[in-house]
């Protein structure tokens, strides 16, 4: 039966595992046979790394079972897997050959910290089936290293239950600018689409898709917590962590099982994983010059607090003119992570993160503002004009803290979270940030009965703003084997307080107007969201290939809103809407041989509607989103080739999109249903070992999002997305990459609103299709500099060939109702330096 599956699901993707095995050429390299070098004393997760880039051997572990054990080292001389078991020798630690070159970290079931006996397994011979279990899965993210000795920007795990990327800390440091936000380190994995028109890590995102879900129909964790803006679950990914404190980052494109918690995880999950503290303790200082005026400098710090305690902080600063001229950027971030050993079993974590910019905010362009002014052009420099910088600034103040507990009583396996994290939001700006006609100034001054005081036609309206959610809240996940396999179970409680104002200002002398309702704010409330969902999933073992797991998870929202001025009319509102729903899933798990993996895996999917909704009278009646998810996938590992596959199906139902209606005020946005759509398509990625130093990295994605009984493709979907890549490691100290990102064309409307007030389903908007190429060149020693403790030099160019192209569609203006774009920041160097001091 196993066999039938497995021809079943090589023929429904093309059959092309069989071709790719068969094209393992690669010659082994002469260090597969010994390992020539001692590896000294070190934390274990830091010498297992080390091991893995001098062996090629895949190395995978998990964190809350490794990253506070330390080794005692291995000495030289000795294969691959007598300096394995010498490094996990006193750990309680074994392992278990999951390929012939890919090798999982587990605890020890035998006889407590006694060393792994010389078997054929230590001898470099893969058993069949391994006596010891693999670690409960209590984080959602591995850590493992690569499979060669070479950079790659993401690789499909030979675990994962649905399709998968996992980017590591070696691509993150070495494949990026040391500044790129979490948007830059996702770009080049499959089906996924960033519009950052400001430059790498500058300025705000503007959009994220996957599979052509936008940003809030997707997921988004921090070390396993879920977060996002409490009103409409966006991110502003600036505002949030760069890539000197982030470790890994994994791109779920699917709902996972019963034990994946968050809003949106139909549409998938980036998880984002902090940096661990450093075996080697020291201080580095780091310095960034660039394009566009960027200048940027940190001094990050790992050490020892005691005999049990190791410690992470870092500090960074950063401020550019970026590629679009007017919107100068400035960003503080303040990082700190401990891990502290309790106990043999336990650890406590805690991490807290400060992060604050301010900005010059841009609203887009008009293609025909872009003709006149060129592609750089954000805002201009006439105080005279809406368009002027001075009038249009944001601040973001953001915080994430937790306390994380992992342990273990009796036989049960417990990580528990309690968090808070805040985003503010303050906003100063103009009507229309893209309007350079002065005709369309003019600002009426209201008194406090709401009559019409004095108008002044030459100055510049706009308006004051600030948004503001503290969340609180649990995760809490359990573990324990029972019977033929693992149960897992757990829970999510948070309570997200929100608090919104805004009022007009007449700019030009920055003055208050009043409204013509006798009001000076046009909305003041309060709103508060509460989210509750348990979990229960097992893990069941059928046989020692395959795991069945099916899962159940309950989810309940309940948004309330407390308004003295709702938004949509200056009157009191108080409201109150909670939406539910069981969501059952399924996976299966097929290890078909040593190299080859298949999964299947069918799950239902739930978002609650954003406070809009309850804010908007004429959306208020609308239902929660639901999907039915099908995904059917396979992955593929030997030591030259990485391999991954899927295709999906996804119905949704209660599709809630965005639409345009023409007020006395200006174009606003209203939310509907769409009905329904149907999201389908296939992806492939892998990594080819050409030699020990050099891989080719390529994937590709056809994704078809469509409303139902049409052929209107919903907005920001790019049918086709592909991305190709040369990427270079030595062990020398030199490193670099060739990464190229095709996206298809796409369209930024999908729904027009006709004079009668019906909506219309249609196309418009398009953009076309473009190529970016970005490049790396660096070099890294672990002496010298002015300490003799190590330093590095990197070369990042974004954009190589300076491609020009619209990215991403930004509405319209509020007069001419001419169509708003973002377009692709033009090409940009920068120069990264570190030093350990």
């Amino acid at each position: 039966m196993r066999k039938q599956l497995a021809i079943h699901i090589a023929l429904l993707l093309g059959g092309a595992l069989p071709l790719l095995a068969a094209a393992q050429t690669a010659p082994a390299s002469p260090q597969d046979s010994r390992q020539d070098q001692a590896i000294g004393a070190m934390p274990l997760t830091e010498a297992l790394d080390v091991l893995a880039q001098r062996s090629g051997l895949q190395v995978v572990y998990q964190s809350d079972v490794a990253n506070t054990v330390r080794s005692s080292g291995a000495a030289a001389g000795l294969s691959p897997m007598r300096q394995l078991q010498q490094l996990l020798r006193g750990t309680g630690l074994n392992y278990r050959f999951v390929t012939p070159t890919t090798v999982t970290i587990v605890p020890d079931q035998h006889a407590g910290n006694a060393p792994a006996k010389d078997t054929p397994t230590s001898r470099g011979i893969p058993p069949i089936a391994a006596a010891a279990s693999v670690p409960h899965d209590l984080a959602p993210v591995s850590v493992s290293a690569n499979v060669v000795d070479t950079l790659a920007p993401s690789a499909a795990p030979l675990d994962a239950i649905q399709p998968t990327s996992v980017i590591d800390e070696r691509f993150i440091r070495d494949g990026l600018r040391f500044n790129a936000n979490f948007d830059d380190i996702i770009k080049y994995a499959p089906s996924v689409t960033v519009t950052s028109p400001e430059g790498p890590g500058l300025g705000k995102n503007e959009g994220i898709s996957i599979r052509g879900f936008q940003d809030g129909q997707f997921n988004i964790t921090f070390d396993g917590i879920p977060f996002g803006d409490a009103s409409d679950l966006h991110h502003t990914t600036s505002a949030y962590f760069n890539n000197h404190v982030l470790g890994q980052a994994e791109i779920d494109r699917g709902p996972g099982g019963g034990s994946t918690i968050g809003n949106a995880t139909f549409g998938g999950t980036v998880g984002l994983r902090s940096r661990d503290p450093s075996s080697v303790p020291g201080v580095t200082a780091y310095l960034t010059l660039g394009s566009w005026g960027t200048r940027a400098g940190g001094v990050s710090a790992d050490g020892q607090l005691g005999a049990h305690t190791q410690v992470f902080a870092d500090v960074s600063k950063e401020a550019s003119d970026t590629y679009l001229k007017g919107t100068d950027d400035q960003r503080n971030h303040i990082f700190l992570k401990t891990i502290t050993d309790l106990d043999a079993d336990t650890t406590l974590t805690f991490v807290t993160s400060y992060n604050e910019e301010h900005q010059n905010t841009v609203q887009g362009a008009t293609k025909s503002e872009i003709a006149q002014f060129g592609w750089r052009y954000g805002l201009s420099d006439n105080p005279a004009l809406q368009s002027y910088s001075g009038y249009n600034n944001a601040a973001y103040y953001s915080s994430f803290n937790y306390l994380g507990l992992t342990s273990r009583i009796g036989d049960w396996d417990i990580d528990n979270k309690v968090y808070y994290n805040s985003f503010d939001h303050w906003a100063r700006k103009t009507t229309d940030a893209s309007d350079n006609d002065p005709a369309d100034n003019g600002v009426t001054f209201y008194n406090a009965a709401g009559k019409k005081v004095a108008k002044a036609a030459d100055d510049v309206p706009g308006k004051l703003a600030d948004s503001g959610f503290h969340a609180f809240g649990d995760v809490l996940r359990l573990s324990s084997d029972l019977g033929p396999g693992t149960l897992q179970t757990g829970a999510w409680l948070e309570r997200n307080i929100d608090a919104r104002y805004q009022y007009p200002l007449e700019l030009t002398t920055d003055q208050q107007t009043g409204t013509k309702y006798g009001f000076l704010d046009n909305y003041l409330f309060s709103d508060r969201t509460d989210t509750v969902q348990p979990y229960l999933q097992y893990d069941w073992k059928v046989s020692d290939q395959i795991t069945v797991s099916p899962g159940i998870r309950y989810s309940e929202v309940t948004r309330s809103i407390d308004a003295q001025l709702n938004k949509t009319s200056p009157v009191p509102l108080n409201a109150e809407a909670t939406y539910h729903s069981t969501l059952p899933s399924l996976s299966v798990h097929d290890q078909l041989s040593d190299q080859w993996a298949a999964y299947a895996q069918a799950a239902k999917g739930f978002l609650a509607p954003p406070i809009d909704v309850i804010e908007t009278n004429a959306s208020r009646g609308l239902k929660p989103e639901q999907t039915t998810n099908y995904q059917l996938g396979t992955s593929f590992a030997s030591r030259n080739l990485t391999f991954g596959a899927d295709v999906y199906y996804i119905d949704f139902t209660n599709y809630l999109t965005e639409t345009e209606v023409a007020t006395a005020e200006g174009n606003e946005l209203t939310y509907i249903n769409g009905g329904g759509a149907i999201y389908q398509g296939a992806e492939v990625e892998g990594t080819y070992a050409l030699t020990h130093q050099w891989s080719l990295y390529g994937n590709a994605s056809y994704n078809e999002a469509t409303y139902k009984h049409s052929s209107v493709q919903v907005a920001a979907t790019p049918k086709v997305t592909a991305a190709l890549g040369l990427l270079y490691s030595s062990e020398r100290g030199y490193y670099g990459s060739l990464m190229g990102k095709y996206i298809g064309k796409q369209y930024g409307v999908d729904n027009t609103t006709d004079d009668s007030g019906n909506t219309v389903f249609a196309n418009s908007a398009r953009l076309g299709g473009y190529v970016a190429v970005d490049a790396a060149l660096g070099f890294r020693s672990t002496h010298g500099g002015v300490s003799n403790k190590g330093y590095s030099i990197s070369v990042d160019v974004n954009n190589l060939f300076n491609v020009h192209k619209l990215t991403g569609y930004a509405g319209t203006q509020s007069v001419s109702g001419d169509a708003l774009y973002f377009g692709l920041p033009g090409r940009g160097v920068f120069l990264d330096v570190s030093m350990k001091l």
